[in-house]
């Protein structure tokens, strides 16, 4: 009987090590496509490994967003930055909450003026969105928030 139990309790345990040993990562996926009108966009970044798999990605998207915020410990990743991108004549083509750190965006070659918004403060970058090339980096790095 002891024998018995002792193998079950053994067979247990090795069953607990090999679930602990499958990476985190492995659970880890892409957020879906959402899309403002015709424009698609993945925005999420905000554990390691999902920072990870969106820098891995970016080539792959026209546009690739980054929004950073300095913190007293140095620069740390933010979410929910309010990203507006209008194009060369003016016209919004996103206008939406990020998920994560990161945003990346199917968008045609040409112009735009992407703003960034957080906690009250907007940062503006132009972007290039060339035809057939490798996708465009663009990063907004927030000041500390003070908190007021």
């Amino acid at each position: 009987m002891n024998t018995f139990r002792n193998a079950v309790w053994k067979a247990l345990a090795l069953a607990g090590i090999a679930a602990a040993a499958i990476p985190a990562v492995a659970a880890v996926r892409m957020p879906s496509e959402q899309y403002d009108g015709s424009v698609g966009y993945i925005s999420g970044g905000n554990s390691r490994a999902q920072a990870r798999m969106f820098e891995r990605q970016m080539s792959r998207h026209p546009l690739a967003i980054e929004l950073l915020q300095r913190a007293p410990r140095g620069t740390e990743s933010t979410s929910y930055a309010w990203v507006r991108i209008a194009d060369s004549r003016g016209r919004t083509v996103l206008d939406t909450l990020s998920r994560g750190q990161f945003m990346l965006v199917d968008l045609a070659p040409g112009r735009y003026k992407v703003n960034a918004t957080l906690h009250g403060e907007t940062l503006r970058r132009a972007a290039l969105v060339p035809a057939g090339a490798e996708g465009v980096r663009t990063v907004f790095d927030f000041p500390t928030e003070t908190g007021g």
